[in-house]
């Protein structure tokens, strides 16, 4: 996706928020572009009652810089700060851009009778209240406006009339002035939390973004790597999440050896409810000796699974070995990967999560290596057959 940001009056592409916003976003792997358009130096307008800052020379900087980097079929999210948000209607209305979303930061459409009187001067040629603001709204079929209630220079009521005619949804954020670095704002995790709500984000991601406990630039890092290890405790919460979210198709192997665990903890009851909803969702279980099938625990597992309309299948561990697979793992809409490393002993250790092609493809080819070998289980006559086939 494409994120263009818009500095305002008398700005700069390196103040404010833009570089730590410009920074996430590229590191989620996103084209950022941020151009600089021409201002004057405050002590040369008061001298020259004149600005270099003005609509012609912005247009002219866009056509020139952005116009030609835009996707022709692609997503657009234009962001803009303070009189960036007028400049960005112009554009609108003479290039006819249809953008995925606009975020609106201190928007306002007209004169603002400000002292100093010199941002006045070079905002002039950019007012403008008879925008055909049906036809922008066609184009920015998404759009949020954000305001304060002590806005130095623009007044609440003008946001919120920018916001009216471009049917935004206006977003206060109290206290927070011109929502620029003069209220300490160089980074704005809001406006970076609405960038995300824009991307199509794979599960991988959206899991990694949503970890709470981790500092959001390093799941950030962790996104963009695509690959990272989690302990136990946190593949608890992992799996609820890839259950509550899957909305295809879910494979994993289980094996009976496995250290004492709850079958009708929230993790495996989640993925009950992904069956339950339409979730394709198969659990082989692999069986390294007959006699763990006379585990209580087991055989509880087994029985709410086959409850669920889980798709249950065995395997004998040896036949498993003769395969070339990981042990234990699952694989999530096709979209990443979990491997369990275990001890001998059945004890978890730790959690690969990979969403790398290779490992994606990989996981694929153990799941129908699994598949071919192994069999379907329906209910509890099938599994004394089994049984007795194996011994």
């Amino acid at each position: 996706m494409q994120f263009v940001i818009f500095h305002g009056s008398l700005g700069s592409k390196e103040g404010n928020w833009f570089p730590d916003l410009k920074k996430k976003l590229s590191d989620m792997g996103q084209q950022v572009i941020c151009p600089q358009y021409p201002v004057d130096n405050f002590s040369e307008i008061t001298k020259k009652s004149k600005s270099k800052q003005n609509l012609n020379s912005w247009m002219k900087t866009f056509e020139k810089v952005v116009l030609p980097q835009l996707s022709k079929t692609g997503k657009i999210c234009f962001i803009g700060h303070s009189l960036g948000n007028l400049f960005i209607l112009h554009v609108l209305a003479k290039h006819k851009i249809k953008l995925d979303c606009a975020i609106f930061v201190s928007p306002c459409l007209d004169k603002l009778n400000l002292i100093p009187w010199q941002y006045d001067l070079v905002n002039s040629t950019f007012y403008k209240t008879d925008f055909d603001f049906e036809e922008l709204v066609n184009l920015v079929s998404t759009s949020y406006v954000l305001y304060s209630d002590n806005d130095p220079y623009i007044e609440s009521r003008r946001a919120l009339h920018f916001a009216k005619v471009m049917e935004s949804s206006p977003i206060f954020v109290r206290r927070a002035g011109h929502l620029n670095s003069e209220a300490n704002l160089n980074e704005f995790p809001l406006v970076f939390d609405l960038c995300v709500t824009r991307l199509d984000l794979d599960l991988y991601q959206r899991y990694i973004l949503g970890r709470s406990k981790h500092s959001l630039v390093e799941n950030i890092i962790n996104s963009s790597r695509k690959y990272m290890t989690i302990t136990p405790e946190e593949g608890q919460a992992e799996g609820r999440f890839h259950f509550m979210n899957i909305s295809k198709s879910g494979f994993a192997t289980f094996v009976s050896n496995s250290e004492e665990w709850n079958p009708e903890s929230d993790y495996f009851t989640s993925g009950r409810k992904a069956r339950m909803r339409g979730v394709d969702f198969t659990r082989v279980f692999i069986i390294k000796s007959i006699n763990d099938l006379n585990r209580k625990v087991l055989q509880k597992q087994i029985e709410l699974d086959l409850k669920a309309c889980i798709k249950v299948r065995f395997i004998k561990y040896d036949v498993f070995k003769t395969l070339s697979t990981e042990e234990d793992f699952g694989i999530w809409d096709n979209e990443y990967v979990c491997i369990i490393n275990r001890n001998q002993q059945g004890k978890e250790l730790d959690l690969l999560l990979d969403s790398r092609i290779e490992s994606i493809k990989n996981a694929q080819d153990w799941r129908e290596q699994i598949l071919n070998n192994s069999t379907g289980i329906k209910s509890h006559i099938e599994i004394n057959h089994w049984k007795k086939g194996n011994k």
